[in-house]
This record gives C-alpha cells, structure tokens and sequence, in this order.
C-alpha cells in the first residue's frame, strides 16, 4: 500500500511539475509575441512622433486667402499691393533656399520661341498632387534647359497639370515655359474666380549678378540633395486655399 501511495504521489507531483513548467513557457511565448511587439511599436512611433514645428505664411487677394505651411527657423516678408500682385518670400536660415509665391489677378504675358534649339536637359516631376488651391491639380517640377550663350537654365515650381507636367528630356524648352504657374487665372463676368498663382523654388547664392544661369547642371543638382531643398518641397505641396 505504502508504495502505491508513493507512487501516486510521484506521479502528481511530476504532473505538477510538468503544468508548471507548460504555464511558464505559454507565458514566455505571450510575452514575445504580444507584449515584447507592443514595446517595441511603441518606440518606434516615439521616434517617428516628433514632428518640426511649421509656420503659416498667407497672401489675400479680392477676399481669398493662399497659404504655404515652412519650417518655423525660416524667415518670411510679405509684400502686399505691387500692383496688382500680392507676394510672400520664404527663405531658408543661411539664405541658400527660397521660395516665391504671387498670387495676381492678372494673366501670363510672354512667348517662347518653339523655333529655339534649346532642349530640356533635366527634368523630374514629384508625385504628390497638390489639389486644394484651386479646381484642378498641380505638381512640382524640376527642370533645367540650354541657356542663350551657354549654361543652363533652371526652373523649380509648383505647376499646374498639363503640358509641363508631361515633358520628356530632349524636348523643346518651350515645353517647360510655364512650370511653376500653379494656378492660371480664370474670370467669370469679369470676376476672378481663380487667380494667377506663381510657386518658385530658386538658390539666391547661384546668382551671378543679374545672370541666373550656371555653368554646370551639378550645382543645381547638389541644391536639390540637400534637406533644405527637400522642406521647401514640402512647403510647394502645403499650397492651398483657406
């Protein structure tokens, strides 16, 4: 008797052992599996939640208000009422980087000559589709021409969607003459209902004198890699209507 009772008593306590044991690896595997993940999501939104503080710039015209979101250490001067233009300039702290905004009730005077055999040499359109500016949809544009006399041309911009959004390198440069006209100005019994909006990106210190060409396309490309350049997109795709 005594040993049957011994050994119904090993038997439970091994049981017993063996639940313990099942217990603490269910726990273990718990715990990798939901919790460990669950710090491990927490950190990592942590580290994407900061987010850089911005500021507005606006510019009214006829009662409508155009807005652009910048970094907040960026420097902003408003020019109200030349002549029937309203602007705002944003630039960045070492003065490298500049964004332009007209916002214009009147319409786009000039011509290009399609005669011209100067070519798009450079060309990129960013993805993002800017839609609350105005009725139809805008992007930014890089793209860099031949100069007259040399060099090359660059224009960066917010533009409306349409033939300088869909332009192919080789093509003329009058194919590209309207990028960084987001808006074109449409009137409706003599109202403007939508007003010219010109979005620029340039870089003030590629400037030589009153000559904005460069020598070489790599310096305008080295602008664009740096992240100075890459908030002042964000700042293009900010654009909208309030």
């Amino acid at each position: 008797m005594n040993t049957q009772k011994q050994s119904g008593s090993a038997h439970v306590i091994i049981i017993g052992i063996l639940v313990v044991a099942l217990l603490g690896a269910l726990g273990f595997v718990f715990y990798q599996n939901f919790m460990a993940k669950k710090t491990d999501t927490t950190s990592s939104s942590t580290e994407t939640m900061p987010k850089e503080q911005l500021k507005t710039a606006r510019v009214a015209l006829n009662s409508a208000i155009y807005a652009l979101d910048y970094p907040s250490d960026w420097s902003e001067v408003i020019v109200p009422g030349a002549g029937n233009t309203n602007s705002v300039t944003i630039t960045n702290p070492d003065k490298s980087v500049r964004v332009k905004m007209d916002v214009s009730s009147g319409g786009i005077g000039g011509a290009c000559d399609s005669s011209s055999p100067l070519k798009l040499r450079f060309y990129n359109v960013y993805p993002q589709a800017v839609t609350k500016l105005n009725a139809s949809t805008a992007y930014v544009v890089e793209a860099m021409t031949d100069a007259e006399g040399g060099g090359y041309n660059y224009k960066i911009g917010l533009t409306q969607d349409g033939g300088d959004t869909h332009a192919a390198l080789g093509d003329s440069m009058c194919t590209v003459s309207y990028v960084g006209v987001a808006s074109r100005l449409v009137l409706q019994n003599d109202t403007v209902t939508s007003p010219t909006i010109i979005l620029t990106i340039d870089f003030p210190k590629l400037v030589n004198g009153d000559d904005t060409r460069v020598k070489e396309m790599q310096v305008v490309k080295d602008m664009i890699a740096t992240d100075d350049y890459k908030a002042a997109i964000k700042t293009l795709e900010s654009a909208r209507k309030e």
